[in-house]
């Protein structure tokens, strides 16, 4: 199976694993049927689709069936059909806002800091537990930015413009305290239930190996590479503060994660040595995702 997934992608592989997706998220939605659940369900499809668009851009998998398809296995395990519209839009922002910043066309990652402002303002608005992701893109400025305190001005001139629209609207439908939601907050149900958890300890696990790996070759990864895979860590990491603090018992957070822990595992997979061990990590992966899955129902 590894060798199968191991061949390139061609142009009518990514539309197959969007006509998969929207299967099953259509399946899923059949038992929750109502209009919030089904503009939830189209916006979390479009957010999950562009993460496909992604795996081309950052460049770190050699453009192979592999990380599309654990990609696809971890969104099947993680969605259970009733995501909120707050998520269901950040889902879609964070990949969106991640497929400019990455872009090949280094001129639109680098004027679309405004844009990104913008989304990173609609965003906190609807859910202000992403601010972790605002500190992502502040110090993915820093990283790549040659100037970066316009490019900081764009950014949170992007931000405040969404602000101050927010403000006002709520302000002239005279919904008192309007403000207050946007104050960050720890949730306390950040530790409560978490034996379904335990099923993709192996994951996680093999995910630290591969960081592990990353870092003992990393004098032997070309600058692109090397800028890549810490801009990813960076973005997981901004991601990992938002399941701690507010995950709770709403799995559907994991969607955010499922990008970069792709990336991350279907590289460190195609360095192992050993064929043997590629592919009982590879089946280890995907029985451990769906056994999460039934333990979140069971």
């Amino acid at each position: 199976m590894f060798r199968l997934l191991s061949k390139q992608t061609n142009i009518f592989s990514i539309p197959a694993y969007l006509v998969c997706l929207l299967v099953f998220i259509s399946l899923f939605n059949i038992l929750n049927f109502n209009l919030l659940s089904i503009i939830s369900s189209i916006i979390a499809f479009l957010g999950i689709a562009l993460g496909y668009f992604l795996f081309n851009n950052i460049g770190l998998n050699r453009n192979t069936h592999l990380p599309l398809f654990i990609y696809t296995i971890l969104v099947f395990s993680f969605y259970f059909g009733d995501v909120s519209f707050p998520l269901a839009f950040t889902i879609l922002t964070a990949n969106l806002s991640t497929l400019i910043l990455i872009s090949n066309n280094e001129k639109i990652g680098k004027r679309s800091y405004f844009l990104v402002g913008c989304l990173m303002g609609f965003m906190y608005v609807v859910m202000p537990q992403t601010w972790p992701l605002i500190i992502f893109i502040i110090l993915h400025i820093f990283a790549t930015s040659g100037n970066i305190s316009a490019n900081l001005f764009r950014l949170f001139f992007g931000i405040l413009l969404l602000f101050v629209n927010y403000a006002g609207l709520y302000y002239l439908l005279d919904i008192p305290d309007y403000y207050t939601r946007l104050i960050p907050y720890v949730s306390d149900k950040m530790i409560t239930n978490i034996e379904p958890l335990i099923f993709l300890s192996p994951v996680v696990l093999f995910l630290l190996y591969c960081i592990y790996d990353h870092f003992v070759h990393f004098s032997k990864k070309s600058p692109s590479s090397k800028f890549r895979y810490t801009l990813l860590l960076v973005y997981s990491l901004s991601i990992l503060i938002i399941l701690i603090f507010y995950m709770g018992t709403q799995y559907e957070f994991l969607l955010l994660i499922a990008f970069p822990v792709s990336v991350i595992t279907s590289r460190g997979l195609r360095f192992i040595s050993k064929y043997w061990v590629k592919e009982l990590i590879l089946w280890s992966i995907i029985i451990f995702a769906l056994l999460f899955k039934l333990a979140y129902y069971f």
